[in-house]
């Protein structure tokens, strides 16, 4: 009796994770075969994977001393864990000066998608959370409407540039900010199967981080690479654009 309560518990959980998610979401996986994905599975895997070659993403536009940008301007890695968050810790002014009352303007990020009529993408927006590990996700939704830039980051003529707004929450932080996208590939190497957004490995601070999906308490963990996803934010010192002068090491 025990086990069968344990089974019909878990079958609960899983259908409510898939049902937490949007219809066209829900396909996605239905068509990769997955009918019980869980927020959080195959914690602990390889993060990520190189690409043979580098990938040159061009500059954001209107890039300024408001922007803050880790990726030294290459997308060189892939993320690999299906269902995680990939994404940046933003903190530090100049000279690692705390950004103290910080309000997120924008954000911009190119994503590749093996399906070129897809063009949503998960987001969540997070503070720091109790512990080192852990993140508050204030949101987890779809953004649709992207410019998509091939399963291979082939079009990369045009950077999404996404107002705060989106995120249908607040975007005022106390020095310091989460802010990552959902991945549905898995292969190693372009093209992906499915959505991702590019990673970049030669950045001269690393503030990459994976995080389960989903909102409130999350675990998460600080990773060797940086999101190729910028923030424009507005803050009481001035944020330097990361990679102004970036010379590799």
């Amino acid at each position: 009796m025990k086990n069968l309560v344990l089974i019909i518990a878990v079958v609960l959980v899983t259908s409510l994770a898939m049902a937490e998610l949007p219809a066209e979401k829900q396909q996605e996986l239905n068509a990769a075969g997955i009918s019980d994905w869980q927020a959080g599975q195959n914690q602990g895997q390889t993060t990520h994977s190189a690409v043979a070659e580098a990938i040159q993403a061009p500059q954001a536009p209107g890039r300024d001393t408001a922007t803050m940008q880790y990726d030294d301007g290459t997308i060189s890695a892939l993320p690999t864990i299906f269902g995680q968050i990939f994404g940046n810790k933003f903190s530090q002014g100049v000279g690692g000066a705390a950004l103290g009352t910080v309000t997120l303007n924008s954000f911009s990020f190119y994503f590749a998608e093996d399906s070129t009529g897809d063009t949503g993408l998960f987001f969540q927006p997070a503070s720091p959370g109790a512990t080192a590990n852990m993140i508050n996700g204030r949101a987890s939704l779809d953004i649709g409407g992207l410019v998509n830039a091939g399963s291979s980051f082939s079009n990369l003529t045009t950077i999404n540039v996404i107002n705060q707004s989106a995120l249908g929450t607040t975007g005022v932080f106390n020095n310091t900010f989460y802010l990552g996208a959902w991945c549905l590939n898995s292969n190693s190497t372009v093209p992906v199967d499915n959505e991702a957004i590019g990673l970049s490995t030669n950045g001269p601070r690393q503030q990459g981080y994976t995080a389960v999906s989903g909102t409130g308490s999350q675990s998460m963990a600080m990773q060797p690479f940086n999101a190729v996803l910028r923030a424009n934010v507005t803050s009481a010192v001035t944020v330097p654009v990361e990679l102004m002068a970036f010379e590799a090491e």
